[in-house]
Order: C-alpha cells, then structure tokens, then sequence
C-alpha cells in the first residue's frame, strides 16, 4: 500500500487551527511553543511576519519554517492563508455557552451539550477529506470484507457500522477483542479493508494489530482526532474527526458523536454508489427482520 500513502496529505480546506490540534500532542516541545501561540493568537498570527512570531515565542525561525512543514504546509506563509481562511470562514463567532459546571442546571447542560455536538460535528466536516472518503468508497467496493476495530465506545462506533453495512449486503464485521483482532489481522490480506477506530490514536492493542496488517499489506483506515499520532502515522488512510469532550471525558459522548458521523458519510457514499441494489437490500433486510416481530 505505499502507493497509495500520498492520499494521507491533509485536505486544508479552510481548517488551518483544527489541523494543528490534530497535531498538537506529538509536536517537539518549542514546536508547541508555537503552535499554543498560534492557536490563542490566531487573528494577530494572520498578519505577523515569521521575525515577529519568533521573538513573542521565543523559537527560531528555522524551528516556525520546521512546524510548518512537519503540519503538511510548504511554509509560513501558506499556513497564515490558512488560517486567514479559516477566520474568514468561521466568523470568529463567540461561543454563547461555556463549559459544563457541577452547579448547572439541566436546562444549561442540554444547551451546553448541544452547543458541543455542533462544535465538533461542525468542526469534523471541515476536516474531512472528500478525496479521501471517494477514495475509500471505491476501496470498499473491491474489497471481500469490512473490518472495523475498536475498544471502549470506539468499539460502540464499530458495531454500529458492522449493522449498517451488513443491511446492504456489505459483509462487514465489529472486532473489540484484543485477541480477535491479532487472530484476523494475521490471516488478512490486500483484498480485505480494516478501519482502525480510536479518538487518541494511541490505543497499543489497536496499533498492535496494525503492525500485524502492514506485514501483511492489508490497507488500513484510521478515524482518530489526533493527525500526528502513532496510528495517524501507520495508516494507508487517515480521516479525521474532531474531538472536546465534556468534562465527563471518560463517557466520550462528543467524540463518540464525531466517530459516528464519520461512519455515516462513508456509509451513506458508498449506498448511493450503488443506489438500485442498496434498496433492494435495505428492503430484503427489512422484511427479514419484521417477519420476526409478526
């Protein structure tokens, strides 16, 4: 799959600030430096030159052009058109609602919950790559199986794509077992297409079976919010999804939501690629399925 490797390129579309996050955890730390700034200081950074963001972060020049380049932009300069973009695009609109406080009142935590999902739904769809997403669609009409990994609510995300490619006749199957997943990995092959699923990118027994894949050159689609991370690395194809979660972060609604809606566009791609017979198959699905509740 090393041909195929270029499709990883980022997609900038106006997303200038949600693509350094997604880099944020694995920068070198004076990179950080700058890009903390960066991303506090955006309408400032937008008409300073490189001399001058040097001096407020205290980082080389040469260390800003290294940044730039290691986030996908040929430079400085193309990365301030993004961002320019971006505050074009987004209004820098003030957010009406703050965090989740233990004192609110229901009536504030549904306005506040809402108001994330927004975010990082709107956020997610600017991050994802329509090259990308047609790319993969037609993969998956190559492809003898569907494979999706993942643990905890990531694991949530991968059941629900194994139903819905399953009721249009797409064989697709949820792994969430570490042991399963290592089994598979090791019979897989080029023909089959494995979507690795995990928000931090990190997850080892994920990256473990990953490892397995690539020996085995079975392409692989990660969805994670994290570009720079292990798994954002090791992919042949990297969909991004964004991700602040509440401060409940051990139940991942937001990211979770964020998976989801991934999920879903390439569901609903690859359904309208072959419009006639996904009806035939949703109706046969359907008629299986309510005999059983006559």
């Amino acid at each position: 799959m090393s041909g195929e490797k270029d499709i990883k390129a980022f997609d900038y579309n106006n997303s200038g600030s949600l693509h350094i996050q997604s880099y944020l955890q694995d920068l070198k730390p004076a990179e950080q430096k700058v890009a903390d700034y960066i991303l506090k200081n955006v309408d400032e950074v937008i008409y300073a030159s490189i001399t001058s963001l040097s001096k407020e972060t205290g980082v080389s020049e040469a260390t800003i052009v290294k940044l730039c380049q290691r986030l996908g932009y040929s430079g400085y300069q193309e990365l301030k058109i993004m961002l320019a973009r971006e505050s074009q695009q987004q209004g820098r609109q003030e957010k009406i609602y703050g965090e989740i406080n233990p004192d609110d009142s229901l009536a504030q935590v549904k306005d506040k919950m809402f108001q994330k999902y927004q975010e990082v739904l709107g956020n997610t769809k600017s991050l994802l790559d329509g090259r990308k997403i047609a790319r993969i669609i037609e993969l998956i009409g190559k492809s003898q199986r569907l494979y999706f990994f993942g643990f905890g609510a990531s694991s949530l995300v991968a059941r629900d794509a194994e139903l819905k490619f399953t009721r249009i006749n797409i064989p697709a199957t949820a792994v969430d077992r570490v042991h399963d997943q290592k089994m598979l990995s090791a019979n897989l092959t080029e023909k089959d297409l494995v979507f690795a699923i995990s928000n931090s990118g990190r997850t080892r027994e994920i990256l473990e079976a990953v490892d397995i894949l690539q020996e085995n050159n079975c392409p692989v689609v990660a969805i994670t919010s994290q570009a720079g991370s292990p798994l954002g690395q090791r992919a042949d194809y990297l969909l991004l999804n964004s991700s602040k979660e509440t401060p409940f972060r051990g139940s991942a609604m937001a990211s979770r939501m964020a998976q989801m809606a991934v999920i879903d566009m390439i569901f609903l791609g690859t359904a309208l690629e072959n419009y006639e017979e996904t009806n035939r198959a949703l109706q046969r699905t359907h008629e299986a399925v309510q005999s059983s509740k006559d």
